[in-house]
């Protein structure tokens, strides 16, 4: 049986939240994937979660089935990464040691081979890491916007204009951000100019 672990990480700056995440292919089927965030994180930070988590998906699973013969691969398409779980690379980041060991500790309990995948080259399965950390990033930072928001009563759709659309609702016009599923009360001076606008009419009861 051959495991393939493709995993992937996101994240802009160790202050802002990052997002990683893994796809198991178990003899080049999708299996399983799963992904998670980090409130601050580098990239590097997210991409070494997501190759634990991958792997330990894989041993769990080898283990719920007894299977034998496994070869195991961890794909990803950071080198840096893959150093490190190879041990080709030194790791020198002593605040993270804990997570050096277990990825090391997996890889030498499944007896792990690496692979090194270009990204954003068209590999079905390291596309679908991206999107999948890229997604758990966003969302995290959106759960963020929305409490820092809710404590100082900004706005979260602010003056933008793509995807926005303004309603009657009860009297009162609403503007609905749907590429982020937020809806505020108008506010010209913090929206701007509202454009057109739809309304919502109630039935009345005869």
């Amino acid at each position: 049986m051959k495991i393939s672990v493709y995993s992937d990480g996101s994240a802009t700056t160790v202050l802002k939240p990052g997002g990683w995440a893994y796809v198991l292919v178990v003899d080049g089927v999708h299996h399983s994937e799963g992904s998670g965030y980090s409130p601050g994180a580098s990239n590097n930070d997210m991409e070494l979660m997501a190759s634990i988590q991958g792997l330990a998906a894989a041993l769990k699973f080898i283990n719920e089935i007894s299977a034998k013969d496994t070869e195991v691969t961890l794909i990803s398409d950071s080198q840096l990464t893959l150093g490190w779980a190879s041990g080709t690379y030194r790791f020198k980041q002593e605040s993270k040691i804990e997570r050096y060991n277990q990825l090391r500790f997996l890889m030498n309990r499944l007896n792990a081979k690496t692979q090194w995948v270009e990204g954003h080259t068209g590999c079905e399965w390291n596309e679908r890491c991206d999107k999948l950390a890229n997604a758990a990033r966003k969302q995290l930072s959106l759960e963020i916007e929305k409490k820092e928001a809710k404590i100082t009563g900004e706005s979260l759709i602010g003056t933008k204009k793509k995807g926005v659309l303004c309603v009657w609702y009860k009297n009162v016009l609403k503007v609905l951000d749907l590429d982020a599923n937020i809806v505020e009360n108008y506010n010209r001076d913090i929206h701007g100019p509202r454009g057109s606008a739809l309304e919502i009419r109630e039935e009345k009861s005869r």
